[in-house]
């Protein structure tokens, strides 16, 4: 079995699974139904313990130099200030990144594409899951690529695919919350 994971999805969650995976020497293919990576951001910041585990991965100073730091968010309700959230402080003594990073999701993506492709791995555009099947030592992913389905054999599965996730609708998962 050439790949011991298939994650499906090339969001920051897959990729930094990928790229995690990678750096301890466990192969990976990454797959992604869209055919570019996002062009806008629908997350806009990277909050502590993810840079903690960016450390690990020396990825977080790169990240910090290109982000912005949000040191304090000022908390509105009906229209009214209603008080301050200093984070510095708050988080000081927790953590060497007391703030939460502003940084839009399409930069983060292709920061740790760019860092994926020294491994070698890259995310496989117009690629989507259609189905799978779990058996004793093995899964197997029916996968429709520019080229065709593929039937791929692999130890592990990974959604990594959002909150209408097809594999968790197959696995019949519920998402509780919104």
């Amino acid at each position: 079995m050439k790949n011991n994971v298939l994650v499906v999805g090339a969001g920051p969650t897959g990729l930094v699974l990928a790229l995690w995976l990678s750096k301890q020497g466990i192969p990976v293919r990454i797959i992604d139904k869209n055919t570019e990576s996002s062009q806008s951001s629908r997350a806009l910041s990277i909050h502590p313990r993810t840079l903690e585990l960016y450390q690990q991965m020396d990825l977080a100073e790169e990240v910090i130099q290109t982000g912005y730091p949000n040191v304090q968010l000022n908390l509105w309700a009906l229209g009214k200030k209603r008080g301050v959230l200093k984070l510095i402080e708050q988080g000081k003594t927790l953590t060497p990144y007391p703030f939460m990073l502003i940084y839009p999701q399409d930069q983060h993506e292709r920061l740790l594409m760019r860092h994926l492709e020294k491994f070698g791995v890259h995310v496989e555009r117009s690629s989507e899951l259609l189905s799978f099947t779990h058996h004793a030592e093995h899964i197997c992913a029916e996968i429709r690529t520019l080229q065709g389905v593929e039937h791929y054999s692999v130890r592990f599965l990974a959604a990594c695919d959002g909150g209408k996730s097809p594999i968790r609708h197959l696995l019949r998962l519920k998402f509780s919350g919104g």
